[in-house]
C-alpha cells in the first residue's frame, strides 16, 4: 500500500523516532502525551492495563504475558517497541498487527495537532495504540515502557499490575550512572494500590522498590518468591528462564492462583506464534548453528555470552554492529577470545561509524575484520562456516533486523 508506505516515511522525516536518532529525539515529561490522548477522546479512561519496565526483558516479558494471556482465551492488545521490520509490529491484537488504513488514518486526522504540539514519535505511536486498543474492544492490554518508566509516555496508563524485569546499565545518559538512579527512574512505574512485580532480586535495588511500593501503598512481589512452572520454552535460554519466571508470577498476582498451568504452558510454547517475537535468541540456521539476538547491553550480553559459551563447535563466529549510545568497550571485554569477529554499522545514522569501531577494535585482541554493511560480515561469516560452526548475530535490534531481512 503505497500510501501507507508514505504515511511512515513522512512520519519518519518529520518526526524520526528514537531508534533512528537517539537522544534528539527523547522527549522525556507527561503532559504533552496527556494533552493528545485527551485531544483524542481519552480512549485509556475504560481499558484494562499491565504495565512493564525495566532494562532487559521486557520485550519479552510482555510477549509472553500477551501470549499467555491469549490462550485464556483474551482478546489482547499489545504495545513494544522499537520495531524491526515495520511500524505495525509495534501495536498488535492478539496476532495481527494494526491496519494499514488505521495508521494513514490517525496519522491525517491528527497530524497538524502533534506538529504544532511537538509531540515525539514516540508518543504518537502510543496514543495511536490506545485509540486501535480501544476501537478494538480489546479485554487487557499490555504496554511495555519506552525508557526509563517515571517520565515515559506509557506512564498515564493505571494498569493492574506493573512489573519490572531488572535493572541495569542502559541509556546511562537520560537515567543517571549509578544503578540506583536508573532503578528510581524504573520504579516511577509504581502506581498507588498497584501491586508491583520485580523480575529479578538486586540487594542494590530492591530497597528503591521497596521504599517506592510503601509510600504507594503498593502491594510488592518478587518473581523468585514464587514457585517455579517448569513449562517449556520455545526460547530456551537461562536468561528467558528468568522472564519466563517473572510471567509466571505475574499471573499467579493477577488471578490468584488460578491461571491454569496447561494456558501457561500453551502460552509459553506458542508465544512466537501468538506475538511474532523475533530476533530472542532465533535459530535462523541449523547447519551452521546461526542464532539471532537483540542483546545490545552490557547485562544482556553477559546473558548471551553464557548461553554461547555453552554450544559445541569448531569455530564461533561473531557478526556485530552497534548503536553509538552502547557501551562497546565493556562489550567487548566480555566476548571470548577464541571467536572469530566481524563488525559492521547498520543502516541508521545512530549507528557506530567504520572508523570510530576500527579505532576502538584496534586496541583489543580479538580476531575481527570491518565490513562495510552487515550483509557483507554475514556472507563472510557464512563463507567461512562449516556445517559445524556457530554463527551469532548481535548488538542492535538493527543489526538483527538487517540478516533476518536477507535471510
Amino acid at each position: 500500500m503505497i500510501k501507507y508506505n508514505s504515511t511512515i516515511q513522512w512520519l519518519y522525516n518529520q518526526i524520526p523516532p528514537y531508534q533512528f536518532k537517539g537522544g534528539d529525539s527523547y522527549k522525556p515529561g507527561l503532559s504533552r502525551i496527556k494533552n493528545f490522548l485527551n485531544f483524542i477522546g481519552n480512549p485509556e479512561s475504560n481499558l484494562k492495563f499491565i504495565h512493564v519496565g525495566g532494562t532487559n526483558g521486557k520485550g519479552s516479558t510482555s510477549h509472553m504475558i500477551s501470549s499467555v494471556l491469549q490462550e485464556s482465551k483474551k482478546k489482547v492488545g499489545l504495545f513494544t517497541s522499537p520495531h524491526m521490520f515495520d511500524f505495525r509490529e509495534r501495536i498488535k491484537v492478539n496476532s495481527s498487527k494494526i491496519e494499514k488504513q488505521f495508521v494513514i488514518d490517525f496519522v491525517e486526522k491528527n497530524k497538524e495537532y502533534f506538529l504544532m504540539k511537538r509531540n515525539s514519535f514516540f508518543e504518537i505511536s502510543f496514543a495511536m495504540a490506545i485509540l486501535y486498543f480501544k476501537v478494538k474492544k480489546i479485554d487487557i492490554a499490555v504496554i511495555e515502557v519506552g525508557l526509563g518508566g517515571r517520565l515515559d509516555a506509557t506512564n498515564v496508563i493505571h494498569p493492574l499490575l506493573s512489573v519490572i524485569t531488572n535493572i541495569g546499565y542502559d541509556h546511562t545518559k537520560f537515567l543517571g550512572n549509578k544503578i540506583t538512579s536508573i532503578a528510581n527512574e524504573k520504579a516511577g512505574i509504581i502506581k498507588k494500590n498497584v501491586p508491583v512485580l520485580i523480575g529479578e532480586k538486586n540487594l542494590k535495588t530492591d530497597k528503591v522498590f521497596i521504599e517506592k511500593a510503601k509510600r504507594e501503598s503498593s502491594n510488592i512481589f518478587f518473581a523468585e518468591d514464587f514457585l517455579s512452572n517448569d513449562a517449556e520454552l520455545g526460547l530456551e535460554t537461562n536468561y528467558q528462564k528468568k522472564n519466563k519466571r517473572t510471567v509466571y508470577a505475574a499471573m499467579q498476582i493477577l488471578f490468584e492462583n488460578n491461571m491454569i498451568s496447561e494456558i501457561f504452558r500453551k502460552g509459553i510454547l506458542n508465544v512466537r506464534k501468538n506475538t511474532s517475537l523475533r530476533g530472542r535468541w532465533e535459530k535462523v540456521s541449523s547447519k551452521p548453528l546461526i542464532i539471532a539476538d537483540v542483546a545490545h547491553n552490557e547485562e544482556a550480553f553477559k546473558e548471551v555470552i553464557c548461553e554461547v559459551q555453552k554450544i559445541k563447535s569448531q569455530k564461533k563466529v561473531f557478526v556485530l554492529g552497534f548503536v553509538k549510545d552502547k557501551p562497546i568497550n565493556k562489550i567487548i571485554k566480555l566476548l571470548p577470545k577464541e571467536g572469530i569477529y566481524f563488525f559492521s554499522s547498520p543502516k541508521i545514522s545512530r549507528a557506530y561509524g567504520l572508523e570510530h569501531l576500527n579505532s576502538i577494535l584496534k586496541k583489543t585482541d580479538i580476531n575481527y575484520e570491518i565490513f562495510v554493511t552487515i550483509e557483507e560480515a554475514f556472507n563472510k561469516a557464512l563463507n567461512i562456516a562449516s556445517k559445524e560452526d556457530f554463527i551469532f548475530v548481535g548488538g542492535s535490534n538493527f543489526t538483527v533486523a538487517e540478516v533476518l531481512t536477507s535471510n
